[in-house]
Formats: C-alpha cells, sequence, structure tokens
C-alpha cells in the first residue's frame, strides 16, 4: 500500500505526540479510578462498620443491664424482683417491658414500662424458637416483624426464662442515615436480610429490593467486614460494603452505583479525551504543513521525471525552496539536459539495428511471432503470416495469438506448443500453402535480455521440416523394401550352411567346417538385422500380433541363453540367472524370447572379456519385472533417453547391429500395457529393465488390456 507525505506526517507526529499523551492519559485515569474505588470502598466501610458499631454497641448495653438484673433477682423475693425490673424500666426508657415465664412459656410476671407499652395482658409464649432456646439454657434475641423492637430471651432459675422487649425504634432514628452521593444509601439487615432501617427519603420498595441483592445475602452470613464491586437486580453495576451485626446475626450495606462513585474520574476521562483531540489536530495541522513544503518541490521533480520517461526532454523542474530540494531540483534539471544529448545520440543507431532486425526476421525461412508474456502479438515476420494465411496488410500488434488463427486444429496446436513448459517440446502442423502441402514443426522458447533472468516474452517458431519428414519416408521405404528382398535370400545361405555343416552332402573338414561356422553366425546376424527392421515396419503399420498365453519367464530366460551361450565363449562371459523358478505371466511367448534375445545380445556386444551377465526377474504381486545386467563401459547420461528410438546408437562404441533392437524391445513392453527402461553410470555397467502387469487379457477388440481386480 502507498502512503502519501502527508500520511506518513500524520503517523509520525501521532506516534511521537498524539498517541503518548493517549497512553498518559489513560495511564493516569486508570490510576484515578483505582484511587477513587479505594476511597470510596474505605468510606462505605468506615460508615458500615460505624452503624454495625453502634447498633452492636446499643444491643450489648441493654444486654448487661438484663444480666445484671437477673443476677441481682437470684437472690430477692418476688416483691424486691418486681421492683427491681421497674426501676429498670424507669431506669432505661428504651425498655418497653420484662416479663418472667414459667417452664410452659406463660408469663407469670409482666412489667411495663411507664413511658408506654401495647402488652397489657399475660401472653404464652411456648411456640417461640427463641423461648425454647433459652430453656435449652442460652440467650436469643430476634426483631420483631416490623424490626422496630428487639426481643430478648434468657434462661432464669430452674426451667423459668425471662423475656424482655426492647425498643429500637428510637436507636434507629439517631443514628441519622442519610444518602451516599445522589444514589448510595446504607441498610440495615436482620438475620434474613430483611431491612429494617434506611435513609428516610429511600422509598421502602427500593429497601426491599435491595435485600434481594447478592451482596446482602452474603453480608448476613460473613463473619467479618468487606467490600466487592456487584449488579443489582436490573444489571447496573454497584460498589458496596457489608459490616456484621454480631448481636442480631444480622449486618449493615451500604452500596453506590459505580457510575456515580466514578463521576470524577469519568469527569477526568473526558477531560483527557478533549486534550488528545486537541493534540490529534494540532498533529494534523503540523503534518499538513510538513508535509505541503516537502511534497510540493517532489511533485514538481515527479511531473519533470513523468516527463522524461514518455520522451519530453524540454520540462524542467521548477523548485523555489531554500533548501536540499532546491540542490536535487537543479541537479535533475542537468540529467534532464544529460539525457536528451545521450537520447540524440541513440535514435539513429537504435533505428539502424531496428532495421537490420526486421530485415533478418523478415528473409528467414522459420515462421517467428513474438509475444509478451501475456500472448499478445508484437511481431509477425513474412514467413509465419503465410503460415498463418495472414496478409501483410493484416494488422497484428497488440492482438492476442489465438485470435490470429482461424483454422481451430492449428489454432489448438500453437496454443499447446505456446503454453507448454516442457523442455524440446513441439507440435507438426500440415499446412496447406498456395502451391503444395509443408509440415511444420512448432514450438515455443522465452524471450530474455543479456543479462536479465526473467523473460520478456516469447518467440513462437515454425520450422519447415517437410524435407525432413520426405527422406525419412523414402528411407523407411527402401529399408523395408529391401529388407524383403533380403530375408529370402538370407534364409536359403543359413539353410545351405545347416545342411553343409551337418555334412548331409558330404563329409568336410574342420577347416571347412570352421568356415562354415562363421559363416552361420554371420548369416544368423544378418538375419537378425533384417528381422529387426521387418519387425518396425511391422509395429508402424500396427499388424504385430500379440498371442497372449502362459509364460514361464525365467525357462523363456534360460532357453535364449543357452541359444546365445555360444557368442560369449570367444570373450570368456559368464551368464547368471536369478530370481524366482516359478514366475508365470500372461504374454505372447514369441515376444518374450524378442525381448530377452535383443537384451542379452546387446549385453554381450558391450561387455568386456571376462565380464559377467546378470539376468533376473522377481514378483511384487502385481507386477513381473525382469533386467538383464552386464558389467561393460556404461552408457553416457545424455544417451539414456534416446537409445529406444529408432537407429539410435552410442556414438564411439563400434558393436554393429541397426539400431532397432531396443526399439523393439520398447515396442514390446508397450503391447504388454508395461514398460522398459535403463539405469547406467559410466564405467559401471548398464542394467535394462522391462516391468509388466500380470493378469493380462484381450477384450472383444483384440486389444491388449488388464484384468480388473489385477492392476
Amino acid at each position: 500500500m502507498r502512503l502519501r507525505l502527508f500520511h506518513k506526517f500524520v503517523l509520525v507526529m501521532v506516534l511521537v505526540s498524539a498517541l503518548p499523551m493517549a497512553l498518559l492519559g489513560l495511564r493516569l485515569i486508570s490510576l484515578g479510578q483505582l484511587g477513587v474505588r479505594t476511597a470510596i470502598l474505605e468510606l462505605h466501610l468506615t460508615v458500615a462498620d460505624k452503624i454495625s458499631s453502634e447498633v452492636n454497641s446499643f444491643i450489648r448495653g441493654a444486654d448487661v443491664s438484663l444480666r445484671a438484673a437477673m443476677s441481682a433477682m437470684g437472690l430477692m423475693d418476688w416483691e424486691n424482683k418486681q421492683v427491681l425490673l421497674s426501676s429498670l424500666l424507669e431506669t432505661r426508657r428504651e425498655m418497653k417491658e420484662i416479663s418472667v415465664l414459667s417452664k410452659e412459656g406463660t408469663e407469670l410476671v409482666k412489667i411495663l414500662s411507664p413511658y408506654g407499652s401495647s402488652q397489657e395482658s399475660l401472653k404464652s409464649y411456648s411456640s417461640s424458637s427463641d423461648f425454647k432456646k433459652a430453656r435449652g439454657g442460652r440467650r436469643a434475641i430476634s426483631l420483631n416483624d416490623k424490626g422496630s423492637s428487639a426481643v430478648f430471651y434468657y434462661p432464669f432459675g430452674k426451667d423459668m426464662a425471662v423475656r424482655a422487649v426492647l425498643d429500637m425504634s428510637q436507636f434507629i432514628a439517631s443514628l441519622d442515615l442519610k444518602r451516599m452521593g445522589s444514589e448510595g444509601f446504607p441498610l440495615i439487615l436482620d438475620s434474613s436480610a430483611r431491612p429494617i432501617a434506611w435513609p428516610a427519603d429511600v422509598s421502602p420498595e427500593t429497601a426491599a429490593s435491595a435485600g434481594g441483592w447478592r451482596i446482602s445475602k452474603d453480608a448476613v452470613k460473613a463473619l467479618s467486614s468487606g467490600s466487592t464491586e456487584f449488579t443489582d437486580e436490573s444489571g447496573k453495576a454497584m460498589l458496596g460494603a457489608y459490616a456484621p451485626i454480631s448481636e442480631l446475626g444480622g449486618a449493615v450495606v451500604v452500596s453506590q452505583p459505580l457510575e456515580g462513585a466514578y463521576r470524577y474520574a469519568l469527569f477526568l476521562r473526558r477531560q483527557a479525551v478533549y486534550a488528545v483531540l486537541v493534540f490529534l489536530a494540532l498533529s494534523l495541522a503540523a503534518a499538513w504543513v510538513l508535509s505541503r513544503s516537502l511534497a510540493k518541490p517532489i511533485t514538481a521533480i515527479i511531473r519533470a521525471a513523468e516527463a522524461v520517461a514518455s520522451g519530453d526532454f524540454t520540462h524542467r523542474a521548477e523548485v523555489n525552496t531554500s533548501d536540499e530540494l532546491k540542490d536535487l531540483g537543479e541537479t535533475f534539471n542537468k540529467m534532464i539536459g544529460q539525457l536528451k544529448t545521450y537520447s540524440d545520440m541513440q535514435v539513429d543507431r537504435i533505428i539502424r539495428e531496428q532495421k537490420n532486425t526486421e530485415a533478418i526476421l523478415f528473409s528467414t525461412e522459420d515462421g517467428i511471432i513474438m509475444t509478451d508474456l501475456a500472448g499478445r502479438v508484437q511481431l509477425v515476420n513474412r514467413k509465419a503470416r503465410s503460415v498463418l494465411g495472414l496478409g501483410l496488410e493484416n494488422p497484428v500488434d497488440a492482438i492476442p495469438l489465438p485470435d490470429l488463427i482461424s483454422d481451430a486444429g492449428m489454432k489448438e496446436a500453437v496454443q499447446d506448443a505456446f503454453t507448454s513448459r516442457k523442455d524440446n517440446y513441439f507440435r507438426e502442423l500440415e499446412v496447406a500453402l498456395e502451391h503444395s502441402r509443408r509440415v511444420f514443426k512448432c514450438f515455443s522458447i522465452p524471450i530474455t535480455a543479456p543479462g536479465h533472468a526473467e523473460p520478456l516474452g516469447r518467440l513462437v517458431v515454425f520450422n519447415d521440416i517437410t524435407l525432413d519428414k520426405e527422406l525419412a519416408r523414402i528411407k523407411d521405404e527402401f529399408l523395408h523394401s529391401i529388407t524383403h528382398d533380403l530375408r529370402n535370400p538370407m534364409g536359403a545361405i543359413k539353410g545351405f550352411v545347416e545342411f553343409l555343416v551337418k555334412e548331409i552332402p558330404g563329409p568336410v573338414n574342420a577347416a571347412q567346417k570352421k568356415m562354415l561356422i562363421s559363416i552361420d553366425r554371420a548369416a544368423f546376424r544378418l538375419l537378425g538385422m533384417i528381422n529387426n527392421i521387418l519387425d518396425v515396419a511391422k509395429v508402424e503399420a500396427g499388424k504385430m500380433e500379440v498371442k497372449l498365453a502362459p509364460v514361464n519367464l525365467r525357462e523363456t530366460a534360460m532357453r535364449v541363453i543357452e541359444l546365445m551361450e555360444s557368442l560369449g565363449q570367444r570373450k570368456q562371459l559368464r551368464f547368471e540367472l536369478e530370481g524366482d523358478k516359478e514366475l508365470v505371466v500372461s504374454a505372447d511367448v514369441g515376444l518374450m524370447e524378442r525381448m530377452f534375445t535383443n537384451l542379452i545380445g546387446n549385453a554381450i556386444k558391450f561387455t568386456p572379456e571376462n565380464g559377467v551377465i546378470t539376468t533376473g526377474m522377481t514378483d511384487d504381486g502385481k507386477n513381473i519385472t525382469a533386467w538383464v545386467r552386464d558389467t561393460g563401459d556404461g552408457i553416457p547420461p545424455e544417451y539414456l533417453s534416446k537409445i529406444f528410438e529408432k537407429f539410435e546408437q552410442v556414438k564411439g562404441q563400434k558393436a554393429g547391429g541397426t539400431g532397432l533392437g531396443l526399439t523393439i524391445c520398447k515396442y514390446v513392453a508397450a503391447v504388454h500395457q508395461g514398460k522398459i527402461w535403463v539405469e547406467s553410470e559410466p564405467g559401471k555397467g548398464a542394467k535394462f529393465i522391462f516391468s509388466i502387469p500380470k493378469g493380462l487379457d484381450k477384450n472383444e477388440a483384440g486389444q491388449v488390456i488388464v484384468k480388473k481386480g489385477e492392476a
């Protein structure tokens, strides 16, 4: 992605000024929020602890008075006990009534406060859980339903209890509960998390709702004070603290919405954002001024460079600054002057070289088409126009190559050659010209400039091979005809020589027999050459018939070795046979013998004296693979892919032959749906390997196929 100077300056200014400012502001805001949160939580916790302490002190004061009175009552008669309790009620105005309960929970004596009480008749509290705790020897304190009074139960004497009612309303009013901020408030809860006191300006519904908060339920279960952040039933974030009221089993909860608690911190955040925006605006303005002062002269130089690129050397870069950019503009203008001088010098030479190149291209007998990498034509010479059927007046510049060719077959072949990236790949085309039909070899090569690895385009060449084709045809016809004419007399010569060797016409001496054997061997070799030529002719004509039958390859190889062993005796060659004894494959027995004969015969020719020729075979379950390995000089690497072609022989090796034996082997492997190849290193011999699949059969058309399930 391309960034202009303005964008770069903006990026630098933001990174240098605005971004550090923003990061610093955010860090300070975070620290401020943390400090505010800590201070508010400490304030809430202090308020909760203070209220809880006051409630506990109030309850403990009443508890101490009642315990002291009961201790004194243990030493008095009933009359004095009543006097003591009356005195206690007169001195503690918050104490509403005191009664002594029987073991059944019925009030035996009840003393009412002189300052007013609603409970004048005697009652029974046998069903009260607090009375049962007192009967068990434990003190019990609880609040009434409205939370306005605290009820004390104490064990007293034998199976009796003392019950006292403490008025909480005046005490709670004296606490003067107030809001925390605009929305926060303290809340006093009983042991069931039921609100019993809250600020006067907080509605009972709000207080009841606060009693259901998670912090309220956790507070009445807590053993110590604490603070936390939580959410209310509507999902609003809250900040709160709590302190347990150990004497009542309840708790004090002080809560406040998080937004209200952080109002000052949020104000600081807004101010920081405003400051960052101001700095960002200043950065943008500074970037614009700096980029403008730099971009204007650079733009002038760019426009001058674009004019030079288009061939206009009269344009100059006007730079009116007083810094290094002015020096750059003046240097650039000097360079334009030098380029104009050099351009004027090169024009004539370029025109001359272009005319020479065009003359060469249009006079060559090969058709040439030059294209760019996208396949758009740049040049077509005279011969290529003739091949494509184009007149000299037809425009070709920048036209896609397929659009120049009207014949569908030619278009497909040329496009195939153009797009192929295989080495030495070509397509043959037969083209009807004005007075004759010609055969062309079409291939494509990349165009590269000296010193550059990347191609600039591609060259499509039409090479006229009509004469080569005609010569090959005449040569093949000559070889076919002469080999047919030679086969019959050679067969007769070999037959008569065999008669003479067997002394059927009459006895011959040892010297004569030796010469006859030499004649027989030479006739055998010559007849083999003639048969190879005829077989190749049959292969090319598609007349070679394949007869499939079960063939034991090991026995076939052994039979061929026994027949050709005499040819290796003069070199004292040793023949070895490797592999399993029972390797049976469906194949043409004659062609298999021919395969081994040609491969072993080649090995005999190229193996020096006292060498070893090894024939072997293996079965991998799907294919039978056989090989013939010799200890000769090996095959040069450049011939490994050529020796299976017709008449191809390694230069410098004078072993004789027609160069057709391996061509026939290649055909034999192919008609058996197999393949043949060679492995060799110079000086280490050669190993010819062929592989054919098992389960061969013929289809209804007589073609050799691999049966399903066998491949």
